[in-house]
């Protein structure tokens, strides 16, 4: 099995579109600022920018810095990599291709990350039996093979400029309430100006409008590589023991904390119901299908 963008990698990808543009139109406007050749540079060297989620010196740092993940320790790669080897090559991976990783949490979890990373939580790594954790790393390298790791980082990069002006409107919002309670009159007429330049733009680039639906859409298409990467763990073998894992689950009462939240909540939720995944599993392993 190779590498490729699945159905639910090009959604997100198709998703962030519009959260793309807009952060195109934030980093142009900035560019505008500058000197012409160095406006150009920056705008070429930001487009460019997104290959650093497969350079993998750029992961290191990413995993480090931002996701807070460390190195295994011997002990912890002794114990990790014969699992993980077993998954690759039941895939047919070459070994080496991703890179191992822990996350010092008592939670029970993995992750898939950027081009090359698999982190495993410390609690998941000492407690887990080695079937069901093998069965959660083959789920893990679902998400690597049908490129659900690297859409959804690729997309949040180039989203960043964009969230990033929203942060700074939100910030002005502020100000002005504040302003408009001591001065109302004047916080009444910069609101009014505010207003004016944000509904502008959004007439003159009609895409920001669609970002106000985007993110129940990428959790939509979040949930759908959930249930994808399900199917590839049971394609490799390991459907029974993830089976198992997610009756754990249900036991425990996930599905309750699930059913209890808002309606918002539930669009935006990022896994979909535990029942549900094993429904999808008991019916692949029904059909092959």
């Amino acid at each position: 099995m190779g590498r490729k963008a699945d159905t639910t990698a090009v959604t997100t990808l198709l998703l962030m579109v519009p959260s793309f543009l807009g952060s195109l139109l934030v980093v142009w406007l900035l560019s505008e600022l500058m000197p012409t050749g160095i406006g150009t540079v920056f705008i070429l060297a930001w487009l460019a920018s997104g290959a650093l989620v497969f350079y993998r010196p750029a992961e290191r740092l990413y995993a480090k810095s931002v996701l807070k993940w460390r190195e295994p320790t011997g002990a912890e790669l002794a114990a990790l990599r014969p699992l993980w080897d077993r998954v690759t090559h039941s895939a047919g991976i070459p070994a080496g291709t991703y890179d191992l990783w822990i996350e010092d949490s008592e939670d029970l979890n993995a992750f898939a990350a950027a081009g090359h990373m698999v982190g495993v939580t410390r609690w998941a790594l000492a407690n887990l039996p080695k079937e069901k954790l093998t069965a959660v790393l083959a789920h893990e390298l679902g998400h690597h093979l049908g490129g659900h790791a690297w859409a959804g980082l690729l997309g949040l990069w180039y989203a960043l400029p964009g969230r990033g002006a929203v942060v700074i409107a939100k910030t002005v919002l502020r100000i002005v309430g504040v302003v408009a309670q001591v001065l109302p009159l004047l916080g009444c007429l910069v609101g009014l100006v505010f207003v004016a330049f944000v509904a502008a733009v959004a007439l003159s680039f009609p895409p920001i409008l669609v970002a106000l639906v985007t993110p129940y859409l990428l959790a939509w298409a979040g949930r759908a590589s959930e249930l994808r990467a399900d199917r590839m763990a049971a394609q490799l073998g390991y459907g029974p023991a993830l089976h198992a894992v997610f009756s754990e689950w249900q036991a425990a009462g996930a599905d309750s904390d699930h059913a209890k939240g808002k309606l918002v909540h539930r669009l935006m939720a990022s896994h979909p119901p535990v029942h549900q995944r094993i429904r999808e599993l008991e019916r692949f392993a029904a059909t092959g299908a």
